[in-house]
């Protein structure tokens, strides 16, 4: 089996064993991200491995053809041509000349020689007997850059070695007593081409190392594991980096989605996301806040509801008898004794008798009016007379609180029913100025809003104790009232109004600053 199959194989079966390990690893936080993780890990895994064993073997060849049978050793016998040429011409001017005594510079010019030397041995060394040079440049001596191992070894072959200079070659002669030496400049022509064979075997034998210790030793194949596994790695923190980025926010949305199930209609999604995400949750947020509205209205409306029921069966039960309760006090009051008929505490309770009828039919009739509650008649009206006209019946009461009203400019006429407007704002400027003390201020303004069906809005501010949250949480509900005297069917009936109107009403309020109350239409 060729050994990239093997690798192959191995690649592939640890992509199994790891796809396994990361799902089960990664499901235990989010199914989504782990499908999402498993998913970047194949898709890169899959198609890269084929590939990179394609190009491995497409590297392997092309390796291969590199390696061209005797190409080094026809590089090593040019080197050795080379070095022949060079040395047989120092040798061969050392063979025609041997004796030093003779040698002068012109000799020496003509032939391109720099200098010529001999070496005598003495016993176990060896010393420099003649040297002879072409310039007066300072003398090379070899016995300073040889050892005597190296002596030893020119006076049994000579041999070609390099100069003090890089272009300058020395060649050896071996006489019957002494060692001669010369010395001498290259071509440059062959220089060059030495040098070029020179760094083609270096890099030839380079090549042959890198084929014999990587390629043939499996050493390749080993660094393209190495390569997949830290590409499936990358994959695999890329993946759990862009799943934690959508994973959290949808795990987030996914809780809040349970727990407004479950009724917790308080609960908001807080958590940072980006384009669709962002959306969706900004979205869900919208829609819990708006169940939330939805069943804060539909129980109000409940109970609304309940309570009109009440209130027209009370109002029933109410004046049932009250009608046979007057025609009897009316029958005795006319059928009176003369004995009795000048009876100051018995006239005295007759009067208070009917005073209370009258108090309960008027009871009777605001919880028939509730029951009722007749449907607005809309008509264009100028909403700033209607609330001109509300202010200054207010005006100069005896409360002794002060009514401020700056009359709008410029706002348009708006379909309302006008008695019903009107009812809302005697309203709430009698309930800021009872909850004013003497001497306060209730500002009421209108003018325009954006966002709203009419674009009006309509505020009464006092300076009064305020209301603390809970009890803001229920002033629009029926029956609910802080005052001692109050039936707690007026703000409730004000909502109904202006939500009938298309509009809503709001109050904001702070306990020992004051309240306001908004209408916006």
């Amino acid at each position: 089996m060729p050994i990239y199959v093997k690798w192959l194989l191995f690649i592939l079966v640890f992509a199994f064993l790891f796809s396994i390990f990361l799902w089960f690893r990664t499901r235990k936080f989010s199914r989504f991200q782990a499908r999402l993780a498993l998913f970047f890990f194949l898709f890169v895994i899959i198609p890269l491995t084929p590939l990179t064993i394609f190009l491995g073997q497409l590297v392997l060849r092309s390796t291969e053809t590199f390696i061209i049978p005797d190409v080094e050793h026809a590089l090593r016998q040019s080197l050795d041509i080379f070095r022949t040429q060079l040395n047989d011409r120092g040798q061969c001017f050392l063979r025609v000349h041997p004796t030093l005594a003779q040698m002068t510079p012109d000799i020496m010019q003509r032939a391109d020689i720099l200098y010529i030397g001999e070496i005598v041995p003495h016993d176990s060394s060896y010393s420099l007997a003649h040297f002879v040079a072409q310039s007066h440049r300072s003398p090379h001596n070899p016995l300073a850059s040889l050892s005597g191992a190296e002596i030893d070894h020119l006076v049994n072959q000579g041999q070609l070695i390099a100069g003090p200079d890089s272009s300058i070659f020395e060649s050896f002669w071996q006489t019957d007593s002494s060692l001669l030496f010369a010395g001498f400049v290259a071509p440059k022509d062959v220089l060059d081409a030495k040098n070029s064979v020179t760094s083609a075997l270096r890099n030839y034998a380079t090549l042959g190392l890198l084929h014999e210790t990587i390629l043939e030793e499996n050493l390749f194949w080993f660094i393209i594991f190495i390569f997949l596994l830290f590409i499936a790695v990358i994959s695999v923190l890329l993946a759990r980096l862009v799943s934690s980025g959508m994973s959290g926010p949808i795990l987030k949305l996914t809780e809040g989605m349970r727990k407004i199930g479950a009724g917790d209609l308080n609960h908001r999604v807080d958590v940072k996301a980006k384009d669709e995400v962002a959306y969706l949750i900004d979205s869900f947020n919208r829609m819990a806040e708006e169940l939330k509205v939805s069943r804060e209205n539909l129980q109000r409306a409940e109970r609304a509801a309940a309570w009109r029921d009440i209130a027209r069966q009370v109002s029933h039960e109410i004046k049932n008898p009250l009608t046979p309760i007057e025609f009897s006090i009316y029958r005795l009051e006319s059928s009176l004794p003369s004995e009795l008929s000048g009876n100051k505490d018995f006239i005295e309770s007759l009067n208070i008798i009917k005073q209370e009828i009258t108090a309960i039919r008027r009871i009777a009739d605001t919880f028939s009016k509730f029951a009722k509650m007749p449907h607005a008649e809309l008509k264009t009206m100028d909403i700033s007379a209607i609330v001109r006209a509300s202010v200054e019946l207010f005006r100069n009461d005896s409360s002794g609180v002060s009514i401020q009203f700056q009359p709008p400019k410029d706002l348009p006429d708006i379909p309302v029913d006008e008695q019903q407007i009107r009812g809302v704002m005697h309203n709430l400027i009698k309930n800021a100025i009872e909850a004013s003390e003497a001497g306060g201020v209730v500002r009421v303004t209108a003018g325009r809003h954006s966002g709203s069906t009419h674009g009006l809005k309509i505020e009464v501010t006092d300076e009064g104790c305020g209301m603390d949250e809970d009890t803001i949480k229920r002033i629009f509900d029926p029956y609910f009232t802080t005052k001692q005297a109050g039936s707690g069917i007026g703000l409730f009936l004000a909502q109904r109004i202006i939500s009938d109107h298309g509009g809503h009403i709001q109050v904001k309020s702070e306990p020992g600053v004051g309240t306001t109350f908004s209408i916006v239409l």
